[in-house]
């Protein structure tokens, strides 16, 4: 059987570990879009913020914890040639970690009972919120490789 808080302590690790990179980073590099890239990593961040919400909240009919702006700026086909205005760090940093809490205290209470299965573009078929959970995990993990190949990219110039 799945235990959906040890996910909940897998997702609050990775974006713990993406809080502290905001904070150290330099600000330029967190907005800076690496060459041969679409993206930058405050859009990756931001991402799997929307993504999470999407998969867990809106398939489950429930309200998001993001306004619609935000995800209008991260969900996927979105880049940062598209934004509108500059997304705020102070806001992306409290939803890194805002979010977790709020899923947390939501799996507690058993708020999820509904689900609107979906298929990832990787082939495989999320029946429910446990399984987006899992998804989201992997997805998360997926992102953070790219965020710190980022990282790796930008330092260098």
């Amino acid at each position: 059987m799945i235990n959906e808080l040890y996910e909940c302590k897998i997702l609050r690790a990775s974006r713990t570990r993406l809080l502290q990179l905001i904070e150290t980073v330099d600000y330029e590099i967190l907005f800076k879009i690496p060459e041969g890239f679409n993206n930058n990593i405050i859009w990756q961040i931001g991402h799997c913020i929307t993504s999470q919400q999407r998969h867990m909240y809106m398939r489950s009919g429930l309200p998001m914890h993001i306004s619609e702006e935000f995800m209008e700026s991260f969900k996927i086909g979105s880049s940062p040639g598209s934004w509108q205005t500059i997304p705020d760090i102070n806001e992306v940093k409290h939803l890194l970690i805002g979010t977790v809490n709020l899923l947390e205290s939501d799996l507690k209470s058993g708020l999820f009972v509904n689900y609107e299965p979906f298929n990832l573009p990787i082939g495989i078929h999320v029946k429910n919120y446990v399984e987006a959970l899992q998804a989201a995990n992997y997805h998360e993990a997926e992102h953070s490789g790219k965020i710190f190949m980022y990282l790796k990219l930008l330092v260098k110039e």
